[in-house]
């Protein structure tokens, strides 16, 4: 039997549920499914921690460290280790900018191993500069496939020299029925979810779900916000899911500016989303970077408007402007204002907005994942029989020198 690992730093919701939607669908062909967690905890996400049996092998390299507090150096030492017990044909590796990523990438090309890369890196999320594209190019060169988030994602691997032949699209989903089921529920009974913040009010609200950083932008959208409510005689209300280093500013810039209506919901796990996006009226994403955001999968799944930020990398592929919602310069707050008065207008058809919106969220399911993953996996194997580059070998050996956090060589702030 043939054995595929997919590799993560640590797994969260969003992992898992791909995990065991390609566990079935590989299945079907006779292929084990390994899941490849370097650590069981994170500093970034307050996930809870699966503790229930998975339908899948489940391989914690590091079960009771930190990611973010593990060396690059003791990473690549036990992946490797770990990647030689398990001996997989071939290993599906979560992006290249991280230590665990780079020990995977060098696992393969020195075992002739098919290695595919799960990415959503676009150009536009950070500056570029020249000398650093051509690194990151030959090192993208050495994976055999591509399955990428979507169409910004592969216009920057072509850009970068990848073969566009070797790309395929359907990287972030997430769980489908899960968001819309839970919502519909929601909807159903909703004095059930009173005594979640921001839901104990029948009075209509956008939604907004992300962490409290400087690049999800939070503050255009207060002021946005603030602009829509004094042109509104009935204004909507504001819900802001999430916590995070920006909290406390976002709290005084409601104070200093006398804005009310805005409810900062704080985090909530997984098995709460659904009631927020269910008894929302229209979810608004306004990030200045944004690889993806699985968010705005969650909010169409559950049948929601949306107004997503230009610059969040799911905005050409998901929202359909006049459609299922509208894209916005995330730098302008009065044109997001005159598109929250715009999709709360009474003429304006916002049941119809969400099925379209579950419409579109329907072709990004996990069964796609699996499928397009299967494909890259077909595609790739053909290319595994090679080695690492000498060039490429240099680079990876200085990268696991002079690297001193897993985030040395990260470009964004995560």
């Amino acid at each position: 039997m043939k054995r595929i690992c997919l590799q993560w730093p640590r797994f969260g919701p969003y992992h898992l549920a791909r995990l065991r939607a390609t566990h079935r669908y590989f299945g079907d062909y006779g292929v084990e499914v390994v899941g490849l967690e370097t650590a069981g905890q994170d500093a970034t996400y307050s996930w809870n921690v699966e503790d229930g049996a998975l339908s899948f092998r489940h391989e914690t390299v590091f079960p009771n460290r930190i990611f973010d507090e593990l060396t690059p150096r003791e990473i690549h030492a036990a992946v490797t280790v770990r990647l030689d017990e398990l001996n997989p044909d071939a290993v599906a590796i979560n992006s290249y900018g991280f230590p665990d990523a780079r020990a995977c990438l060098v696992w393969c090309r020195r075992n002739r191993r098919t290695a595919v890369v799960m990415c959503d890196s676009k150009f536009d999320d950070a500056p570029r500069a020249a000398w650093r594209e051509k690194v990151k190019s030959l090192i993208i060169s050495q994976f055999d496939a591509a399955l990428l988030a979507g169409i910004p994602h592969r216009a920057y691997f072509e850009k970068l020299g990848f073969s566009t032949k070797a790309i395929f699209l359907g990287c972030d989903v997430v769980d489908n029925d899960f968001f819309q089921n839970g919502a519909d529920l929601a909807r159903l009974q909703p004095e059930t979810y009173a005594h979640l913040p921001g839901l104990e009010s029948d009075t209509p609200f956008f939604l907004t779900s992300s962490r409290f950083i400087p690049r999800k932008n939070l503050d255009v959208l207060i002021r946005a916000y603030r602009i829509y409510r004094k042109q509104e005689k009935s204004p909507w209300r504001l819900v802001l899911l999430g916590d995070g280093p920006e909290r406390q500013n976002l709290e005084r810039m409601i104070r200093a500016k006398s804005i009310e209506g805005v409810t900062l919901a704080g985090f909530h796990q997984a098995g709460e989303l659904p009631a927020y996006y269910g008894l929302a009226g229209v979810f608004v994403h306004p990030p200045r970077i944004e690889q993806w955001g699985l968010v705005v999968n969650e909010a169409m799944a559950a049948g929601l408007p949306v107004l997503v930020s230009a610059r969040a990398g799911c905005a050409a592929d998901l929202v359909r402007d006049g459609e299922n919602g509208y894209r916005f310069n995330p730098d302008e707050p009065e044109e997001l204002a005159r598109l929250l008065s715009h999709v709360t207008a009474p003429d304006t058809d916002r049941d119809a907005m969400g099925r379209r919106s579950q419409e579109t969220i329907s072709k990004w399911s996990l069964d796609r994942f699996a499928e397009k993953l299967w494909v890259a996996f077909q595609r790739g194997e053909g290319r595994a029989d090679r080695g690492m580059k000498p060039t490429a070998s240099v680079i990876m050996w200085a990268l696991s020198k002079i690297a001193r956090t897993t985030n040395s060589f990260h470009s964004i702030d995560v």
